[in-house]
């Protein structure tokens, strides 16, 4: 996927935990995205409740 801003020169995910500068684009199991254990499965459950607000705010 090819979008403005979304991803740096080595092609990895520009964002501040999980949101980037693309409204509507959200990212959730990155490596060491928000904390040590992004990468993980268990830590996705911890990831998408900080998502829900600038989804919400989005909508």
């Amino acid at each position: 996927m090819r979008l403005p801003g979304v991803l740096d020169s080595l092609g990895q995910p520009v964002h501040e935990d999980g949101v980037t500068a693309l409204p509507g684009l959200y990212f959730a199991g990155l490596d060491f995205a928000s904390t040590r254990k992004s990468g993980i499965i268990l830590a996705v459950a911890e990831e998408a409740p900080r998502l829900v607000n600038p989804i919400v705010a989005h909508s």
